[in-house]
């Protein structure tokens, strides 16, 4: 899918519909994801977070396939700038996914969703470090408020022993894969322009891996309850959703609109997990001011904090 440009005055229909449509996309897949978190706590409920991991990368890369084989050509699969997508496959939805399945099933769906909005900070500074960014005073703004949401997230209160401060680390581990994901994928794109196919390509490289680690270092059968696999099917069609509208608003737009909008998913999934998984988890008062002021930094730091 062609790139917004400006060939066209502003305030054209063309220019209009595109301004449009790329900040859709990227909440269309923000809400994706959030609603996979939900369906995902639900199936931890039957199924442990290896397999977990396993089905629902399987299940997101049917989706994925499936509108790349209707919509795109395979011809880029025969250049070695594909190369790229295939080590961000590696990283992310891959071993990413296991660490952000394990922080959703021991600290659950708002406090992983929340420091996982801390995916695009690391980001922009391993940007600063490995390309030469230069971070603006408004960086110190952003990231004040991340740590002041992080203060809050991590806060337990007296009594509370339904989670373990160091179990926070699943959900680190997890939004610094997907911040070195978007990296390898920004350095991919100097020379590759089909977001659909690097989609594809990376997801598809993703469940070799995923398969191939649960076969060798399984240590029992891996078992998943009939229900467990019927919610997972549903997390892997909305992740599904989510990447393939996702790629298709960084086709259109640039990162600085399309990434803020799609790291939102973390307030979807507090939202979310109020409403539908209030017999599992308490979004207290806490999560929910962090999980603003962690996105609000992000936020910040994308659009004004490297220059």
């Amino acid at each position: 899918m062609a790139p917004c440009t400006r060939s066209r005055a502003a305030g054209s229909p063309s220019v209009w519909s595109c301004s449009r449509l790329t900040p859709l996309l990227a909440l269309s897949a923000a809400f994706g994801f959030g609603v996979a978190g939900i369906f995902l706590k639900r199936a931890l409920q039957y199924v442990d977070p290896l397999p977990a991991a396993v089905l629902s990368v399987t299940f997101t890369t049917a989706v994925v396939w499936t509108v790349t084989l209707s919509t795109t050509s395979l011809d880029g699969l025969l250049t070695p700038r594909i190369l790229p997508f295939v080590v961000a496959g590696v990283i992310a939805p891959g071993l990413a996914r296991l660490a952000l399945f394990t922080g959703i099933d021991r600290v659950g769906v708002a406090r992983t969703y929340a420091i996982g909005a801390t995916a695009p900070l690391v980001s922009v500074v391993l940007a600063i470090l490995f390309l030469g960014e230069r971070p603006s005073w408004l960086l110190l703004i952003g990231a004040g408020a991340i740590v002041v949401g992080g203060t809050l997230l991590s806060a337990r209160p007296p009594g509370d022993r339904s989670w373990r401060r160091r179990d926070l680390v699943f959900a680190g581990l997890a939004a610094f894969g997907f911040a070195v994901r978007d990296n390898v994928t920004r350095y991919g794109f100097l020379d590759f322009t089909d977001p659909v196919l690097a989609a594809a390509v990376s997801t598809a490289t993703s469940v070799t891996l995923m398969w191939t680690y649960a076969l060798i270092a399984a240590r029992r059968e891996l078992r998943v309850d009939r229900l467990g696999l019927k919610l997972l099917m549903c997390a892997g069609v909305a992740e599904g959703f989510a990447y393939v509208t996702m790629w298709r608003a960084l086709a259109r737009g640039s990162v600085a609109v399309v990434s803020p909008l799609t790291n939102s998913h973390s307030i979807f999934a507090v939202v979310l997990a109020a409403v539908f998984l209030r017999d599992l988890e308490r979004v207290t008062w806490r999560i929910g001011v962090a999980t603003v002021l962690m996105v609000a930094g992000v936020m910040i730091v994308l659009r004004f904090g490297a220059r």
